[in-house]
C-alpha cells in the first residue's frame, strides 16, 4: 500500500509540477501558478519521504489531499451548473488577465459566453469589469470591450468598468453604474469560470446583486492553477469576508 501511494503521488506531484511549469512560461505571473509548482515539488518530496513518515503522519497528508482534490470538484461541479434565464436586464462579464492588449484565452472564453448571451438577449447591458494589472497596457475592460465589438455585440449596450481589482470590487462598482442606469428592481446575470461562480455567487450577494450566473469553461492545462488559487480565495473570503 506504501508504494502505491508513494507511486500515485509522485505521479501526481509530476504532473502538477510540469503544469505549472509550462503556465508560467505561456501566461503573466500570478499566484495560481506559482502554489502549482510549490504544491507540485511539495507532493514530489512527500513522495519520497513517504515511508518515512509516521503513520499518522501519512494518514493526515492523504486526508488534506483528499479534501483538497473533493473541494475543488466541488467548486467546479458546482459552476458549471448555470441557472441563467437570458431575461435579466444586465451582464456583468469578470474580468481576467490580458496580454498588453490582448485578452487570455480565459479571458475570451469568458467574452465567448458573453456574446452568446447577447445573442438571445440582445437589450441587456453588459458591463465589463477589470482594472489594469501588472503586465497589461490597458485595463482588461478596455480590451474586453474591443473583444465583444470585434465579435459583433452592439456596442451601445458596453459598459465598462475599468477600476476593479478584486471580485468583490467588481460587482461593488457595477451596481454603482447599474443603480444610474436601470430600475431599481434589475436582475444581473454575472459570467465567469466556473471554478469562480461560487465565490463569485458570494460577492454579488453581498454587493447586494440579484445575479443568476453562467460559466465559461476552463481550458485543462489552466484548470489546476485555477483551482487552487480559489480554494485560497474561498477560504479568505470566509475568514476575512473579502
Amino acid at each position: 500500500m506504501k508504494i502505491v501511494l508513494k507511486s500515485v503521488f509522485g505521479a501526481l506531484g509530476a504532473i502538477i509540477f510540469l503544469n505549472g511549469a509550462l503556465i508560467c512560461l505561456v501566461s503573466n505571473f500570478n499566484i495560481g501558478n506559482i502554489l502549482t509548482l510549490c504544491l507540485g515539488a511539495f507532493i514530489i518530496l512527500t513522495a519520497v519521504l513517504f515511508e518515512r513518515f509516521s503513520h499518522w503522519l501519512r494518514i493526515i497528508f492523504v486526508a488534506i489531499i483528499s479534501v483538497a482534490i473533493l473541494f475543488s470538484c466541488f467548486l467546479i461541479i458546482y459552476g458549471k451548473t448555470d441557472n441563467t434565464t437570458y431575461k435579466e436586464d444586465a451582464v456583468v462579464v469578470l474580468g481576467a488577465a490580458i496580454h498588453g492588449k490582448t485578452p487570455s484565452r480565459t479571458l475570451k472564453h469568458r467574452l465567448d459566453v458573453a456574446v452568446k448571451y447577447h445573442q438571445k438577449n440582445p437589450d441587456a447591458l453588459i458591463v465589463v469589469s477589470g482594472g489594469q494589472g501588472l503586465q497589461e497596457d490597458i485595463s482588461e475592460a478596455e480590451a474586453m470591450k474591443t473583444y465583444l465589438i470585434e465579435k459583433g455585440v452592439n456596442p451601445l449596450v458596453i459598459i465598462k468598468e475599468d477600476k476593479a481589482t478584486s471580485t468583490y470590487e467588481n460587482f461593488i462598482y457595477s451596481k454603482n453604474i447599474l443603480d444610474t442606469r436601470l430600475e431599481l428592481d434589475y436582475t444581473a446575470c454575472f459570467i465567469t469560470n466556473e471554478y469562480h461562480i461560487l465565490r463569485a455567487s458570494l460577492c454579488a450577494k453581498r454587493a447586494g446583486i440579484t445575479a443568476t450566473h453562467s460559466h465559461s469553461n476552463t481550458t485543462l492545462s489552466y484548470l489546476i492553477p485555477g483551482v487552487l488559487r480559489e480554494c485560497l480565495a474561498v477560504v479568505k473570503y470566509i475568514v476575512l469576508k473579502k
